[in-house]
């Protein structure tokens, strides 16, 4: 069978048609690689099917992920159950080798587009492994820590969030590097009552410090950013926002790993998809200070079977000229168990609780039950 599929891909002019003393055989490649023919580039195709079904037990206003943020505050009631697929996602990783070292290219795309559509998720070339230049995990946050839940949201005060960049990565020993970024500003705030507009005058600036070591990782970022708000007669008003982020994973016996993050700052809340200023008690905007903290433990019974326990909780410092219902505490619990029943496939089971308290004190809180079966390919 693998002869014939190999057959049928030289017929497609996947394999390339140049003899093995101009270029690397397919064989020699990692599983999964392909080159393009008569290239020395390479690529793979990647990515997962998922079917997520979900039971609510209250009202959210977030029926595809858990978003402790759109927990209802007003005491209403209600269960709803809904089955999706939007998780499922494609990529493909390209790269060649040059004279300046590797060149990669990838692209990955999910289903949480408008109306279940595409929705670009990343996209960046790199090279040498040094400078990157797209789409990528922001690099203010902890890529390497995403708490591994069935559910699609990440904890709510977690930092979490994929930007436009440019950044450029530099290796100060075998085991540490600093890494530094300018991404794409996102202007999400309170607009003052006389009418206007909000600019980003500068990109965000972000730096990172990494070191790993055999018992795990530990990181430490900080970002800063400029927020404007130009008035119709010309007028402006500006808030600078900055904040800092430690995080890491302490690897415990064979595979069990306890991960944690801490992120504090005024406007901290940009990489995790919340306000960054609001209105003081005189109308001028202000800077939202932010605390998040995460803490969880991923534990594997058997080879086969593990559970990953996250809590998370976050706190803004609220505003004088903020309305009532702006969010002020937020909190997300998750903890489940998985069974990998095959090496590219498995289902599991998961429990979610949420709580949302606003400024004047109302608050509301939401469980959920997921059940997930997801294979991955190649």
């Amino acid at each position: 069978m693998k002869s014939l599929c190999t057959a049928l891909l030289s017929i497609l002019f996947i394999l390339p048609a140049r003899s093995q003393s101009e270029a690397k055989p397919n064989s020699e490649l990692p599983p999964g690689w392909w080159l393009i023919p008569r290239t020395d580039t390479r690529f793979k195709f990647g990515g997962y099917v998922k079917l997520d079904f979900i039971h609510d037990f209250n009202p959210i206003a977030s029926p595809d992920f858990f978003d402790v943020s759109k927990i209802p505050t007003d005491g209403s009631k209600g269960q709803s159950s809904h089955l999706h697929a939007k998780e499922t996602r494609f990529n493909l990783d390209v790269r060649t080798d040059t004279k300046v070292g590797e060149l990669r290219a990838f692209v990955e795309t999910d289903f949480y587009g408008t109306n279940g559509g595409l929705r670009l998720r990343h996209a960046f070339l790199e090279i040498n492994g040094k400078w990157l230049a797209g789409q990528w995990w922001s690099n203010f946050m902890d890529e390497s820590m995403i708490p591994n839940t069935l559910d699609f949201e990440k904890p709510g005060a977690y930092l979490f969030a994929r930007n436009p960049m440019i950044r450029y990565k530099h290796s100060i020993s075998k085991d540490a590097y600093v890494a530094f970024a300018v991404e794409e500003p996102h202007a999400n705030a309170q607009a003052p009552a006389q009418s206007g507009k909000f600019e980003n005058p500068l990109p965000d600036f972000t730096g990172r410090y990494r070191l790993t070591k055999p018992w795990g990782h530990v990181q430490l970022s900080a970002f800063a950013a400029k927020l404007v708000y130009r008035f119709d007669t010309g007028d402006m008003d500006k808030v600078s926002l900055f904040g800092g982020s430690a995080s890491g994973i302490f690897n415990i016996a064979q595979k069990d790993r306890l991960f944690y993050q801490v992120a504090y700052g005024p406007g901290v809340a940009r990489f995790r998809g919340g306000m960054s200023a609001a209105l003081d008690g005189a109308g001028e905007l202000q800077a939202l200070t932010d605390l998040g903290y995460t803490l969880g433990y991923e534990r594997h019974w058997t080879s086969s079977l593990y559970s990953v326990f996250v809590y998370n909780h976050g706190e803004i410092d609220n505003t004088e000229g903020q309305a009532p219902n702006a969010a002020a505490i937020g909190s997300y619990a998750a903890a489940d168990l998985i069974w990998n029943f095959t090496e590219k496939a498995f289902v599991g089971i998961e429990y979610l609780w949420g709580m949302r308290e606003d400024l004047d004190g109302s608050d509301g809180t939401a469980n959920r039950l997921q059940l997930s079966l997801r294979y991955s390919f190649p």
